[in-house]
Protein backbone atom coordinates (compact mmCIF):
# COMPACT_ATOMS: atom_id res chain seq x y z
CA UNK A 1 0.00 0.00 0.00
CA UNK A 2 1.50 3.52 -1.00
CA UNK A 3 1.35 6.41 1.62
CA UNK A 4 1.82 10.60 1.12
CA UNK A 5 5.73 9.70 0.53
CA UNK A 6 4.68 8.18 -2.50
CA UNK A 7 3.13 10.86 -4.51
CA UNK A 8 4.63 14.49 -5.43
CA UNK A 9 2.94 17.48 -3.76
CA UNK A 10 0.45 17.96 -7.22
CA UNK A 11 -0.16 14.53 -7.64
CA UNK A 12 -1.24 14.55 -4.00
CA UNK A 13 -3.42 18.11 -4.33
CA UNK A 14 -4.95 16.20 -7.54
CA UNK A 15 -5.99 12.81 -5.69
CA UNK A 16 -6.97 15.16 -2.70
CA UNK A 17 -9.18 17.61 -5.35
CA UNK A 18 -10.62 14.18 -6.62
CA UNK A 19 -11.69 13.52 -3.12
CA UNK A 20 -12.83 16.95 -2.25
CA UNK A 21 -14.96 16.89 -5.89
CA UNK A 22 -16.86 14.23 -5.89
CA UNK A 23 -19.58 14.78 -3.96
CA UNK A 24 -20.16 18.14 -4.96
CA UNK A 25 -20.27 17.42 -8.16
CA UNK A 26 -23.34 14.85 -8.03
CA UNK A 27 -24.86 17.99 -5.74
CA UNK A 28 -24.29 20.56 -8.06
CA UNK A 29 -25.83 17.99 -11.23
CA UNK A 30 -29.17 17.85 -8.58
CA UNK A 31 -29.71 21.48 -9.08
CA UNK A 32 -27.33 22.54 -5.48
CA UNK A 33 -26.08 26.38 -4.82
CA UNK A 34 -23.43 26.62 -2.11
CA UNK A 35 -26.18 27.31 0.36
CA UNK A 36 -28.26 24.38 -0.16
CA UNK A 37 -25.50 21.44 -0.40
CA UNK A 38 -25.19 21.59 3.63
CA UNK A 39 -26.71 17.76 3.78
CA UNK A 40 -24.47 16.78 1.02
CA UNK A 41 -21.44 18.06 2.45
CA UNK A 42 -22.09 17.36 5.96
CA UNK A 43 -22.59 13.71 4.68
CA UNK A 44 -19.14 13.98 2.74
CA UNK A 45 -17.14 14.98 5.68
CA UNK A 46 -19.04 12.74 7.93
CA UNK A 47 -17.45 10.04 5.85
CA UNK A 48 -13.94 11.38 5.49
CA UNK A 49 -13.80 11.35 9.14
CA UNK A 50 -14.89 8.28 9.25
CA UNK A 51 -11.97 6.73 6.43
CA UNK A 52 -9.59 8.99 8.70
CA UNK A 53 -10.20 6.84 11.27
CA UNK A 54 -10.37 3.39 10.13
CA UNK A 55 -10.13 3.42 5.92
CA UNK A 56 -8.43 -0.41 6.20
CA UNK A 57 -6.69 1.16 2.84
CA UNK A 58 -3.73 3.32 4.15
CA UNK A 59 -3.72 5.49 0.71
CA UNK A 60 -7.37 6.38 1.14
CA UNK A 61 -6.80 7.17 5.08
CA UNK A 62 -4.29 9.57 4.75
CA UNK A 63 -6.11 11.33 1.71
CA UNK A 64 -8.77 11.78 4.33
CA UNK A 65 -6.40 13.53 6.71
CA UNK A 66 -7.84 17.13 5.28
CA UNK A 67 -7.31 19.49 7.63
CA UNK A 68 -10.31 21.65 6.50
CA UNK A 69 -12.31 20.38 3.75
CA UNK A 70 -12.49 23.32 0.64
CA UNK A 71 -14.67 22.03 -2.46
CA UNK A 72 -13.61 25.13 -4.36
CA UNK A 73 -17.32 25.62 -4.96
CA UNK A 74 -18.58 29.40 -4.28
CA UNK A 75 -21.70 30.68 -3.81
CA UNK A 76 -22.62 33.31 -6.74
CA UNK A 77 -20.57 31.33 -9.73
CA UNK A 78 -21.67 32.18 -12.76
CA UNK A 79 -22.66 29.59 -14.85
CA UNK A 80 -19.43 29.18 -17.28
CA UNK A 81 -18.06 28.94 -13.95
CA UNK A 82 -19.96 26.02 -12.73
CA UNK A 83 -19.09 24.25 -16.16
CA UNK A 84 -15.77 24.78 -15.67
CA UNK A 85 -15.48 23.93 -12.10
CA UNK A 86 -17.53 20.39 -13.09
CA UNK A 87 -14.81 19.98 -15.84
CA UNK A 88 -11.97 20.48 -13.80
CA UNK A 89 -13.69 18.07 -11.14
CA UNK A 90 -13.83 15.41 -13.65
CA UNK A 91 -10.48 16.07 -15.13
CA UNK A 92 -9.32 15.46 -11.50
CA UNK A 93 -10.61 12.76 -10.90
CA UNK A 94 -9.78 10.73 -14.00
CA UNK A 95 -6.12 12.11 -13.28
CA UNK A 96 -5.90 10.98 -9.80
CA UNK A 97 -6.68 7.37 -10.85
CA UNK A 98 -3.89 7.42 -13.58
CA UNK A 99 -2.06 8.37 -10.89
CA UNK A 100 -2.77 5.43 -8.33
CA UNK A 101 -3.11 3.20 -11.18
CA UNK A 102 0.56 4.39 -12.39
CA UNK A 103 2.40 4.74 -8.80
CA UNK A 104 0.04 2.24 -6.78
CA UNK A 105 -2.41 -0.29 -8.92
CA UNK A 106 -3.13 -2.22 -5.46
CA UNK A 107 -5.21 1.11 -4.33
CA UNK A 108 -6.48 1.78 -7.28
CA UNK A 109 -9.95 -0.06 -6.49
CA UNK A 110 -10.24 0.92 -2.95
CA UNK A 111 -9.10 4.60 -4.05
CA UNK A 112 -12.52 4.40 -7.30
CA UNK A 113 -14.53 2.54 -4.22
CA UNK A 114 -14.19 5.60 -2.16
CA UNK A 115 -14.97 8.02 -4.27
CA UNK A 116 -17.95 6.67 -5.60
CA UNK A 117 -18.92 5.85 -1.60
CA UNK A 118 -18.51 9.78 -1.38
CA UNK A 119 -20.54 10.49 -4.16
CA UNK A 120 -23.02 8.30 -2.72
CA UNK A 121 -23.33 10.04 0.51
CA UNK A 122 -23.94 13.30 -1.04
CA UNK A 123 -26.69 11.83 -3.68
CA UNK A 124 -28.28 9.68 -0.38
CA UNK A 125 -27.81 13.12 2.01
CA UNK A 126 -31.88 14.45 0.15
CA UNK A 127 -33.07 11.17 0.47
CA UNK A 128 -36.30 11.77 2.68
CA UNK A 129 -36.99 9.79 6.10
CA UNK A 130 -33.32 9.48 6.68
CA UNK A 131 -30.52 10.52 8.54
CA UNK A 132 -27.47 10.52 6.02
CA UNK A 133 -29.64 7.98 3.63
CA UNK A 134 -29.83 5.59 6.31
CA UNK A 135 -33.48 4.45 7.46
CA UNK A 136 -35.00 6.59 4.07
CA UNK A 137 -38.17 5.71 2.56
CA UNK A 138 -36.33 6.19 -1.14
CA UNK A 139 -38.28 9.66 -1.53
CA UNK A 140 -36.18 12.71 -2.45
CA UNK A 141 -36.69 16.43 -0.93
CA UNK A 142 -37.09 18.77 -3.58
CA UNK A 143 -34.46 21.31 -3.68
CA UNK A 144 -34.93 25.16 -3.77
CA UNK A 145 -34.56 26.41 -7.17
CA UNK A 146 -33.56 30.24 -7.46
CA UNK A 147 -34.37 32.57 -9.75
CA UNK A 148 -31.89 33.92 -11.77
CA UNK A 149 -30.65 36.97 -10.57
CA UNK A 150 -32.84 37.63 -8.11
CA UNK A 151 -31.30 35.73 -5.18
CA UNK A 152 -34.78 34.56 -4.31
CA UNK A 153 -36.42 30.99 -4.69
CA UNK A 154 -38.54 29.83 -7.58
CA UNK A 155 -41.41 27.69 -8.07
Amino acid sequence: MAGRRDFTSDEWLTMRRAMASAGVIVSVSEGGEADDMLPEMFAVTQLLGAARKGNPNQLVRELAEMPNFQTGWWHGMSRAQKAQYERDSLEAIGDAAKIVQTKSPEDLAPFQAFLVRLAEAAANANVEGGILGVGASGSRRPRRRRSRGSGEPCG
